[in-house]
């Protein structure tokens, strides 16, 4: 395998371990995973600290909320696609949240790649600008149904995905994306009231 695809690879294996578990982990556990030996980790990061900033890294990239917002299914109702996509913003904030929260880790800051370069900051607005790109492209097809054009809408589903996501009791309704497709699509008031 090559290098870096030894290193794609371990940072795949890694990744679920950290959503799991936080980044409290052993390289063993991390070698294990991946299916290499520990000193296979070492010869691809120059540290743990690397290793778990790169899978971050990937994590925080969005790749695959991406993909999902891509091959959401033809012919969907403009309530099924809205829906659909809020499942995939709610599913990327969540996951996106659990990774944030292990970056208060101190041993995490001013980790460096195995060839001595600083590794690079995580780009928000950038992930933030992909992702209304992806959900503006969703709903392309549906702009006839839409009040705003898509890219407001686009707007609209990711600040509110992201405002439900903050609500933590357990009775959040809106945590469904059935349930906020139908507030965000048809509002709070019935008829004409």
């Amino acid at each position: 395998m090559a290098p870096e695809e030894r290193r794609q690879a371990i940072i795949e294996a890694t990744l679920p371990l950290i959503l799991e578990r936080g980044t409290d982990l052993s390289t063993r556990e991390i070698a294990t995973a991946a299916g290499v030996a520990e000193g296979t980790i070492f010869r691809a990061f120059e540290t743990k600290a690397e290793l778990i900033v790169a899978a971050m890294h990937a994590a925080l990239s969005a790749q695959d909320a991406l993909h999902r917002l891509e091959t959401l299914p033809a012919g969907q109702t403009l309530d099924d696609r809205v829906a659909g996509i809020l499942e995939v913003l709610l599913a990327e904030i969540q996951r996106t949240r659990s990774l944030t929260a292990e970056l208060s880790n101190p041993e995490l800051h001013g980790p460096r790649h195995h060839d001595g370069r600083a590794c690079p900051p995580f780009r928000h607005r950038e992930r933030h600008a992909k992702l209304v790109n992806a959900v503006e492209a969703a709903l392309a097809g549906h702009s006839i149904g839409l009040a705003v054009p898509p890219r407001t809408a686009a707007q609209v589903l990711l600040a509110m995905a992201f405002a439900t996501s903050l609500d933590i009791t357990d009775n959040n309704t809106l945590a469904q994306p059935r349930n906020l497709a139908e507030v965000v699509l048809h509002g709070l008031a019935k008829g004409n009231a």
